[in-house]
């Protein structure tokens, strides 16, 4: 029961962390951005760290700086080892802070620091009593089936995940060896992988291959081209019912 109640707290941590990450992203990009590396709405980082700080630091509750400080610490080790591994897995930069203020290797920034020691505090203080109430008063039998209900949906998002991001470097080096031979019958992906590589190149902007950085580049234009002519057309559609009605 008390490691269910766990998995609970990081299902609704990582959607909370979904969540923010997606409307602070829609809002500097003025467009709906689903943001996060699976596709449902979670962000597991985020729940992982959320655990973590109220596993590890919950006893500094009445200690603010102190929680400030050990939590944004934390979070940010977390956020830095998970750039590396996933870069290490996948050959490719999710994402890059270069360009930020006091960032390490662009993995991580002083503003990422901040905002993570003060969303930290907010759980600790506040969230997590009122997390924990909640899922409190649902029966043993509610928090099983919940959590089989959430893990099997979780185990299926980063299966279809994996499948498609594991095949992606295969994928550019063959597109790479296409352009080298100048065909022009590439075959494109389609279906689900399609659907997931072009919501990744959307939820992360500077997404870049290690390993084939032009090739990615090209097939990022290949999506956005094809995107603008889907728009387009929509836009003609819409154009012409419109009139229809008039």
């Amino acid at each position: 029961m008390a490691l269910e109640q766990w998995f609970l707290w990081f299902m609704a941590y990582s959607f909370i962390g979904w969540a923010y990450e997606s409307i602070l992203c829609s809002i500097v990009g003025k467009r709906l951005v689903n943001r996060g590396f699976l596709n449902g709405p979670v962000c597991p980082i985020y729940g992982t760290g959320a655990v973590a700080v109220v596993w590890a630091l919950g006893s500094f509750r009445d200690q603010v700086a102190v929680l400030f400080l050990l939590s944004a610490f934390l979070t940010t080790t977390l956020e830095y080892l998970t750039s590396w591994v996933m870069e290490k897995l996948f050959h490719a930069r999710w994402w890059d802070y270069s360009g930020r203020l006091l960032n390490i290797h662009g993995r991580v920034c002083l503003l990422g620091f901040t905002a993570f020691g003060t969303m930290a505090v907010l759980v600790v203080r506040y969230v997590q009593p009122w997390l924990a109430g909640l899922t409190g008063r649902l029966s043993a039998t509610a928090v099983h089936v919940l959590c089989v209900l959430l893990a099997a949906a979780l185990a299926a998002d980063i299966a279809m995940t994996l499948t498609t991001v594991l095949g992606l470097d295969k994928l550019l080096r063959r597109f790479r060896e296409a352009l080298s031979a100048e065909m022009v019958d590439f075959a494109w992906p389609k279906g689900l992988h399609r659907f997931q590589i072009k919501r990744l190149s959307l939820a992360f902007p500077k997404l870049r291959s290690t390993r084939y950085p032009v090739q990615w580049q090209k097939m990022r234009e290949h999506l956005n081209a094809k995107r603008e002519q889907f728009n387009a057309k929509r836009e003609q559609l819409t154009n012409k019912l419109e009139e229809m009605i008039k």
